[in-house]
């Protein structure tokens, strides 16, 4: 018969999951005759070699130390960054951490159980990980990459999952797409703003565009959007104070530039998609992004990537491919054109930033020299 396990870790670089099974499993494993008392938390964060030495010296006393009121407790080592590829403290905490292995090999006295919670990264060549690997139940829980198909699907799963426990639902694709578009994609960040939503949409069963667009958070990318967009429909004052508002926030002319260059050359290669049959034209974003997910490696290698190498998200290509609607292949090139003229002007003059950017773009709008 298999010894019972007595040290268990729950880690990875999805921060929300690991925080969530760890409290799960707290209540799982806390004796329930000790009450409170019954359960020892160590915060498990150091900023340096002085932080993590003083972790490391209270987990080992709490390891040895007896209960008060009962001989099963848990020691529970929280939301660490011990055992990072980056080690606070370098060499010292990693000598540290050397007296914990040997603890982890003798075995934990009778009665006492370990959890360690990692959300600090989980480098798994260190001799202590392989120890704990050997001798621990291990549970890693990495964070979705939205630029991949499956790390899509795995989002829009957990927003559909979280939705149901509240018996709610988006109204529509718009609302969708809306949502995907201001919300970080990381399960922390979701589940925070479909909590927001849900209160505020009350006894309320569908979640409507307005709604999302009244409570979720604008992002910098998410104005830099409705710029465009009001660029595409001609609408100069919408354009110019969205364009105001991002600057009276902080952002850089230049920066602002370069988003917008980015921003249409995705709509440049989304037309060209659509022109090459292999997308159907379309007015929804959902058709685009789900379409976008689907293509051949081959028919996006040359689209741009982040610094971590993903492709762009794709109900921000959803977005490039319908605003790119209002456009002809012609304009599209001739915007990239005005936007590379007024790089120019603002690295080589010293012309008002503001009146070069607001002529930039009345001429996209206008599609005239």
């Amino acid at each position: 018969m298999a010894a019972e396990r007595t040290v268990y870790v729950v880690a990875g670089s999805d921060e929300f999951a690991v925080k969530q099974h760890a409290a799960q499993k707290v209540a799982e494993l806390a004796p329930k005759e000790a009450g409170e008392f019954g359960v020892e938390i160590i915060e498990g964060e150091a900023a340096n070699a002085e932080e993590a030495l003083q972790v490391i010296a209270r987990l080992q006393e709490a390891l040895r130390a007896r209960g008060l009121f009962s001989a099963e407790r848990l020691v529970w080592l929280k939301n660490t960054n011990l055992f990072a590829p980056v080690t606070p403290g370098g060499e010292a905490t990693v000598e540290a951490l050397g007296s914990l292995n040997e603890t982890l090999k003798r075995g934990l006295p009778d009665g006492v159980k370990l959890l360690i919670s990692a959300t600090g990264g989980f480098d798994k060549r260190r001799t202590v990980a392989k120890t704990l690997e050997k001798c621990a139940e291990m549970l890693f829980f990495e964070a979705p990459e939205a630029g991949k198909p499956d790390g899509q699907e795995q989002i829009g799963e957990f927003i559909g999952k979280r939705l149901a426990e509240e018996k709610k639902r988006f109204a529509d694709d718009h609302a969708l797409a809306a949502f995907r578009e201001l919300v970080e994609p990381s399960l922390r960040e979701i589940a925070n703003e479909l909590e927001k939503l849900c209160v505020y949409v009350g006894n309320r069963s569908e979640i409507t565009e307005t709604d999302v667009r009244s409570i979720c958070s604008a992002t910098r990318q998410v104005i830099i959007w409705e710029l465009v967009e009001a660029i595409s429909r001609r609408h100069l004052p919408r354009a110019i104070a969205a364009l105001e508002n991002l600057l009276d926030n902080g952002e850089s002319a230049i920066g602002i530039l370069m988003t917008l260059a980015q921003q249409f050359r995705l709509m440049i290669l989304a037309r060209d998609l659509v022109e090459r049959k292999l997308l159907r034209r379309s007015e929804r974003f959902a058709d685009y992004a789900f379409a976008f997910q689907r293509l051949p490696h081959a028919e996006k290698d040359h689209f741009p990537r982040s610094k971590e190498g993903a492709l762009p998200n794709e109900w921000r290509f959803g977005r490039a491919a319908v605003t790119a609607n209002n456009f002809s292949r012609t304009e599209l090139i001739r915007a990239m054109d005005l936007l590379l003229d007024a790089h120019v002007q603002l690295v080589s003059t010293q012309l008002d930033e503001r009146v070069v950017l607001e002529e930039t773009l009345t001429r996209i709008a206008r599609c005239s020299g």
